[in-house]
Order: structure tokens, then sequence, then C-alpha cells
């Protein structure tokens, strides 16, 4: 039996992990995935799961950006239905930029020639809506529009998702965040729901 640790898990593990993580790290573009999201500021927690079979020695390394508490969450709808997302930012002093909802088909099974590339790139789909916050007092965008969901500057919103499409899929609602005024919008949330008829 190998000698272990005071947490428990053998030494040798522990090292083999810390260069796990430290080639994710050291990774350099294009071929840099991994270290992205390690060095992405806006990031505010971090999860590891570590896994250990036999010589099988796997790390998980999910990195996450909580800057919004809903109130309820939506997960499914009906094709043409609305559904409402409200909840608060974390932070109060924060600003919820924009409201993005996205769409695409319901998984189908991958070509064999596609399963074998060694690299794909991973993208927000191509088809989306870009929601504004609603204008006060009248004002409105350059466009002549008042504005999309309700934000009252004390963090508490109101976003109305219509599943716009007859076909079943899945909808992704990005919220984009500022922590100041001068931050470029980053998610700080995303919430996915699945369209499909019962």
């Amino acid at each position: 039996m190998p000698e272990v640790s005071e947490s428990g898990a053998p030494p040798r593990e522990f090292g083999d992990l810390r260069d796990m993580h430290g080639s994710m790290g050291e990774e350099v573009r294009p071929n840099a995935g991994h270290r992205k999201p390690i060095f992405n500021p806006f990031h505010t927690h971090v999860g590891f799961g570590m896994a250990l079979q036999n010589h099988s020695l796997r790390l998980d390394e999910l990195y996450l950006a909580r800057y919004i508490q809903f109130d309820r969450l939506i997960t499914e709808g009906k094709p043409k239905s609305t559904v409402t997302l409200s909840g608060r930012l974390l932070n109060p002093a924060h600003f919820l930029h924009t409201v993005d909802v996205c769409f695409e088909p319901l998984p189908a099974p991958l070509e064999i020639d596609w399963l074998r590339k060694n690299a794909h790139s991973i993208s927000l789909p191509d088809a989306y809506v870009h929601q504004r916050p609603k204008s006060p007092n009248g004002l409105t965008y350059t466009d002549g529009s008042t504005g999309d969901y309700d934000w009252d500057g004390n963090g508490r919103f109101r976003a109305r998702v219509k599943l716009s499409k007859d076909e079943p899929g899945i909808y992704l609602v990005i919220f984009w965040v500022r922590r100041v005024p001068t931050d470029k919008g980053f998610p700080g949330a995303e919430v996915c729901i699945i369209s499909q008829s019962t």
C-alpha cells in the first residue's frame, strides 16, 4: 500500500496533479484552451475534481463567474412560449450590460469523421437575440427602441425570454455584466432552456 500524506492521498499523485495543472497554465496559442479560463480575471470561484483508478489519474477544473442570483431557474419551455428570468446582481454596484438569447437545435449524432479530428473549436451559437436594458424616463436608444428588460439600478432585473423557434432546441441565455462602467461586458451567468413539444 502506498504511503499517504496527512490528507490521505499518496504524495506521488500530488506531484502528478501539480504537474498536470502547471502544464495547463503553460499552454501557448493556438492550443491554450485550458490556460484561458485559469487566467480569466472575471472568474470568482474554482472547483477541482480528481480521480485515481489503478494507474489512471484524472484532473478536472471548473472555473465559475458568480455574479448573479436568480429568483427561480426555469430550464424548460414549449416552442413559441415566453419565459421570465428574474433575480439580482450579487453586487448591486455592478451593471447588467446586456442579455443575449442564443438558439441551437437539439444535439444530433455526429459523423465518425468529425469525431476522429484531433481538435474542435467551441463557440456560441450563431443565432441569437441581443437584449438591452429598458431606458429610463422616456429616453430611447439611437435606433429609436426603448430596450427589452427591466433593471432597477440596485441590482434587481427581470428579463423576458421568447422561445421563438417552432422547432425543438436549446436556448442559451447569457447575462453580460460590467463591474465598472469601463469594463467590457463579460458573461456573469448563463441559463440553458430546453424547448420541445410535449
